[in-house]
């Protein structure tokens, strides 16, 4: 998660909370359904977040050669999962940093819908895979792995395409996955997507982003949002998924302006009603000491499992939330 970086550039922004009214929720029963939300393990959690906060990817700055490997990593992961390449280079859009004279990558990839007409419509899912790189050593430690922030979203990210690719029929509407860098030095990667998107902007209808849910509360997740309409829905499913042991608590940080902070924003100063869950700041954010070891693992998919049923509901839904 970034600084807060934005200050006037975001204040002139005011987004009414109006509930459309219509009915964004729908059950989600049969054994396909099940197969994929089963697919979302602790252990592979796990496994992604140790590798992606890994002391050889060296902090993942943008732009970074452990960036590079990170993203290489994700473009490895969506082709074995079948997704449809969502790039401008294959599964990679390249966007300029330090004045244009290196470039760092996004990693995109997607799922057609199923339903003829609204498969031309777009849900995307988003984490930033970039942390704040190397600084001076603390105890012998230079490294700032970003276990939380945000190798745990990405991770999320990555077990929610599986999950989805697992799943036959699709939802009626295309999903899209995609991991920015640049959020650090503020949310250059998302910006640049949403400036030059390779998938339609005017026909996506929610950004669902992830960014440091692996910490802090074991039973809640917040929900930061420019649209009343997606919390209410993240709520619906709380309440029809008790066995997922999760409340979703709207905002508990207003005056930290999180809405700005994270990669969402790209989407809603377009008007894209976009969502952040996160479990919060805590002591070691942007910190050598933000580790792997310090996870809750068991949390992290029973998050990551309601937003399975999260954007299951969205891509199936009448309407689009407001």
């Amino acid at each position: 998660m970034a600084h807060s970086a934005h200050g006037s550039a975001a204040v002139g922004w005011a987004f009414l909370f109006v509930a459309c009214g219509s009915d964004l929720t729908g059950p989600e029963a049969g054994p396909a359904v099940q197969a994929a939300l089963l697919s979302i393990t602790a252990g592979d959690l796990r496994d992604r977040v140790e590798l992606i906060a890994h002391d050889s990817m060296q902090g993942r700055a943008t732009p970074s050669a452990g960036l590079e490997m990170t993203s290489g990593y994700i473009v490895q992961q969506f082709l074995a999962f079948g997704l449809r390449p969502g790039g401008e280079q294959d599964y990679v859009q390249r966007f300029p940093v330090a004045a244009g004279s290196i470039d760092a990558p996004n990693v995109i990839g997607w799922l057609e819908g199923s339903d003829p007409v609204l498969r031309d419509q777009y849900v995307v899912f988003s984490a930033h895979m970039d942390h704040v790189g190397i600084g001076a050593p603390i105890n012998g430690d230079s490294v700032f792995n970003g276990a939380d922030d945000n190798a745990s979203g990405t991770a999320a990210v990555l077990e929610l395409a599986e999950a989805f690719a697992l799943l036959n029929p699709k939802p009626r509407r295309s999903l899209v996955f995609i991991t920015f860098s640049g959020e650090e030095d503020g949310l250059i990667g998302s910006l640049s997507y949403t400036d030059h998107p390779t998938l339609p902007l005017a026909s996506t209808v929610a950004n669902v982003n992830l960014d440091m849910i692996g910490r802090n509360w074991t039973d809640a997740i917040a929900a930061i949002s420019s649209s009343r309409d997606l919390v209410q829905t993240a709520e619906g499913v709380q309440e029809d998924h008790p066995e997922l042991g999760l409340r979703v608590i709207e905002d508990p940080w207003p005056e930290l302006d999180l809405i700005l902070r994270s990669d969402q924003y790209s989407f809603v100063r377009y008007g894209i009603p976009g969502a952040l869950f996160t479990s919060g700041l805590h002591a070691d954010y942007h910190q050598q000491s933000d580790e792997a070891d310090k996870i809750d693992f068991e949390k992290t998919a029973r998050v990551t499992r309601l937003m399975f049923y999260f954007g299951l509901r969205l891509a199936n839904a009448d309407e689009v939330p407001n």
